[in-house]
């Protein structure tokens, strides 16, 4: 559901900004909108559902691994960023 919550605007973004000509704009609209709606539900539903003191580390993917130094995209889910 992270995932949901980062990806959906930027997905958003770019069905508006590149496939407004093939669905029109009320359509890009329509999905944009649609989208930031679903961000913003699901942040709320994550941030009501985390206890204070509960951390999640959500690995998005792994970019630079070099001897014993691990680098990831990833994000830490509190209730702060939630």
């Amino acid at each position: 559901m992270a995932k949901i919550i980062l990806f959906a605007p930027l997905l958003g973004a770019l069905i508006g900004g590149f496939g407004w000509r093939i669905i029109g704009e009320k359509g890009a609209q329509w999905v944009t909108t649609g989208l930031l709606f679903l961000a913003a539900v699901l942040s709320w539903i994550v941030f009501l559902g985390l206890d204070a003191s509960d951390t999640q580390h959500i690995s998005i993917l792994r970019w630079v691994e070099s001897g014993t130094l691990s680098t990831d995209w990833s994000i830490r889910l509190d209730r702060l960023t939630a």
